[in-house]
């Protein structure tokens, strides 16, 4: 249950960030617009292709040319220099939607037909101002160098919302359509019979502002040059087609944007949308180098901006016009795609994109050209929302299964590393593919995620750790006990079979001692007997099992496992024994009783873990290890000691201890054999009084093993009137005593059975 908990949790939290990723909250996507500037910013700027440049109605041109708007007459002119200078084609990011009255050709005409009143049309004046009114005629003098180009293309304005616009009437609205009627777009393919362009979701018009109608009829292509404004101010998409629905004949109508129209006329190509039931499939640019061009279902193209204004080159129309060599140089306006734009401050027509907040309408038109030519504009297919929505679950899976392993001090770090990876990896896919894809809702997912399983692991882990308090600190050292609580999954409540040592203590007759002295001062004599004990136990990171009446229960190696289990049981019953000879000169001095304490200590396989009933359950050991540690602590009734260790025992601690060697015996209830040893202190540290009996006591027992009696009980008594208390000597010399009378058998094996417990 625990470990599908932060499962269930982070796939719940990926389900939510994909259903919110569907409903597109609107503050979402200014926030994925924000995210969309930070990649321009870090990517920086690129350098477009060679094919644009810009005639730009600077500062310069306005001061030596007059204010704006100018006399067509300075456009004509600029024309015929762009002709001359033999630019591919002429685009036009601005509107002529009025007649050109800077001439006064208004006044000349009423001057004329006051003249054909008085002369009849026949005087020299007459004659003169007729001259007059033919060179005044700029628009007429513009419209025929447009079209004697064959390469201009004039920009058109539509509005996308009706406000500000509800004084146009019906037919007014229907005249400013008539314009640009001609350029009007019908290269759509259908991908079946059943696709209806009206039901295809293009941006849709509401009125249009034209040019002046002479102009309008003398240029073959023209575009509108509206663009759409995002919820935060920026210019990042454009339609590539626009519907506009007229009124008065009730039809549909399509119409492409000045950057296409340009495209047209300088690739001598066609354009033409593919289109399904669902919307635009692609754009192809049919032609000498034929264009494929990636939208979305409107028919819309991402802007992949390059930098800031000024990115692509700049010519001031005046240098143009005056033909000044040294600002324009040979050769730089030939077969190039001019745009003709404002870019002089209060001009211009200021749009606000990723690079920059003043960037000139004319360089978005110049983007978007150059995107296209280039092939590297934005896009995101029809099934970006599958794509996402597959990207979030991918990261939900791979989040939930991170953070349900890593400690919760490390989640933030973590975190910040995956969200700097998801940027990374959306920015890849941005600056080398050209591909967009969601950055906040990853994002979110993962700081939701994070918090979610940090709260949770980190209430799992604080559960974990009181309940490791709870249990443990009455039978663990504290150092152990801080151990768990900084990693508690290494403990493991349960119950396993596992390779321990345990260590088990009784005080020799405390039930002699309890009858002569009143319960209350024995409660006192065990508590202080059992602090003294304790200590050393906890030590060693020994866990105490339980007290048992005068008896101490105690293992090492579990909950916290530690290798040397066996070395540090040894070392706790050495220490142990010392510490109560101490006592016991206290004891004597101050009258109260001398205490003896007797140890069986035995490592193996046992069970440890939680055991009880459902309700009060205590963490121990059991099973037939345990119970030889039990039988070895009464076994030192039989040899007169006070500590034995089991073979097991020995074979992983003798480097840490020496010992003296008893025999092998078979205890009551255990079939199996053990050999037994007498734990005499820590390595390099004997009682001197045992040193100095050892040689007889090792050749006596070497003896007694050969059913050599005589000789053993000699060398048993040699080691008896140097230490005549060393319990050992005085077993096997008795025994070799009752052997001499009454042998045992042939087939005897050497091992000695205890008879009690």
């Amino acid at each position: 249950m625990k470990k599908i908990a932060p499962w269930a949790l982070g796939l719940t939290i990926t389900a939510m960030v994909v259903v919110f990723y569907r409903a597109q909250p609107p503050l979402i996507y200014q926030l994925e617009l924000m995210f969309q500037n930070a990649h321009f910013q870090w990517r920086g700027p690129i350098s477009p292709g060679p094919e644009v440049v810009i005639a730009a109605i600077d500062e310069k041109s306005i001061d030596e040319l007059g204010r704006w708007p100018w006399p067509r007459k300075n456009l004509t002119r600029l024309v015929e220099k762009l002709v001359e200078r033999q630019a591919r084609v002429i685009g036009f990011d601005m509107v002529f939607s009025s007649p050109d009255e800077s001439s006064g050709i208004e006044s000349l005409k009423k001057l004329q037909r006051e003249l054909i009143d008085k002369t009849q049309g026949s005087s020299e004046v007459f004659q003169t101002v007729e001259r007059f009114i033919q060179n005044a005629e700029y628009d007429k003098q513009f419209s025929e160098v447009l079209e004697k180009s064959g390469r201009s293309v004039l920009g058109y304005f539509f509005h996308f919302q009706p406000e500000g616009l509800d004084h146009l009437s019906e037919n007014t609205l229907h005249g400013f359509f008539q314009n640009i009627k001609s350029s009007q777009f019908v290269g759509f393919i259908k991908s079946n019979e059943k696709v209806d362009l009206s039901s295809v979701d293009f941006r849709s018009a509401y009125a249009v502002e034209s040019n002046i109608p002479i102009l309008s009829k003398a240029v073959r292509q023209s575009g509108f040059i509206s663009t759409d404004v995002e919820p935060d101010g920026s210019i990042r998409k454009l339609p590539l087609i626009v519907k506009y629905h007229d009124k008065k004949s009730d039809q549909d109508y399509f119409f492409p944007p000045l950057a296409i129209r340009v495209l047209e006329k300088f690739l001598d190509g066609t354009l033409l949308f593919r289109v399904g039931e669902r919307g635009v499939k692609n754009v192809l640019l049919d032609g000498d180098f034929p264009l494929n061009i990636l939208t979305n279902l409107k028919g819309e193209t991402q802007i992949n901006f390059m930098g800031t204004r000024g990115t692509f080159p700049h010519y001031s129309v005046t240098d143009i016009i005056h033909d000044r060599q040294d600002l324009v140089p040979k050769g730089s306006l030939r077969d190039k795609i001019v745009l003709v734009g404002a870019t002089a401050p209060g001009l211009e027509n200021i749009k606000i994109t990723p690079f920059d907040p003043n960037f000139p309408g004319v360089e978005i038109h110049a983007t978007v050209i150059d995107n296209i030519l280039h092939k590297n504009s934005l896009h995101q297919p029809d099934s970006i929302q599958v794509i996402d929505m597959a990207y979030l679950i991918i990261w939900g899976i791979l989040l939930t299964g991170i953070y349900s392993r890593i400690k919760p001090g490390y989640g933030l770090l973590v975190w910040l590393f995956s969200i700097g990876l998801q940027f990374g990896l959306s920015h890849w896919l941005m600056v080398h593919k050209n591909f967009w894809i969601t950055d906040v809702f990853p994002l979110l997912e993962n700081m939701l995620i994070l918090a979610a399983l940090m709260i949770y692991r980190y209430g799992t882990e604080m559960k974990q750790k009181q309940m490791v308090e709870n249990v443990f600190s009455k039978y663990l050292p504290s150092s152990v006990i801080d151990q768990l609580l900084k990693e508690p999954g290494r403990l493991k409540l349960g119950g396993e079979q596992k390779e321990l040592t345990a260590l088990f203590t009784d005080i020799e007759e405390f039930t002699t001692l309890s009858e002569k002295y009143p319960p209350e001062e024995l409660v006192n004599i065990l508590n202080s007997y059992f602090t003294e004990m304790t200590e050393i136990l906890f030590k060693h990171e020994g866990t105490l099992d339980k007290y048992d009446g005068d008896a101490i229960k105690s293992f090492f190696g579990a909950p916290l496992y530690f290798p040397d289990h066996a070395k540090r049981a040894c070392w706790v019953g050495i220490e142990m024994q010392e510490r109560l000879g101490q006592l016991r000169k206290q004891c004597k001095k101050s009258g109260r009783p001398e205490l003896y304490m007797r140890i069986g200590i035995n490592t193996g396989s046992m069970v440890v873990g939680n055991m009880g009933s459902k309700n009060r359950m205590n963490y121990g050991i059991n099973g037939d290890s345990v119970n030889l540690a039990a039988r070895l602590e009464a076994a030192n009734k039989e040899y007169g000691t006070f500590s034995l260790i089991s073979e097991s025992t020995y074979e992983q601690a003798k480097n840490h201890i020496e010992v003296r060697e008893l025999e092998t015996i078979r205890v009551v209830g255990r079939m199996s054999p053990v050999k037994v040893y007498e734990l005499l202190g820590k390595a390099g540290s004997i009682n001197e009084a045992v040193r100095e009996i050892l040689p007889f006591y090792n050749k006596g027992l070497e003896f007694y093993q050969e059913r050599n009696w005589e000789e053993a009980i000699h060398f048993f008594e040699q080691a008896l009137r140097i230490n005549p208390t060393d319990g050992p000597c005085r077993t096997f010399r008795n025994r070799c005593l009752r052997f001499k009378s009454n042998p045992p058998p042939e087939i005897w094996d050497g091992v000695f059975r205890l008879s009690t417990k």
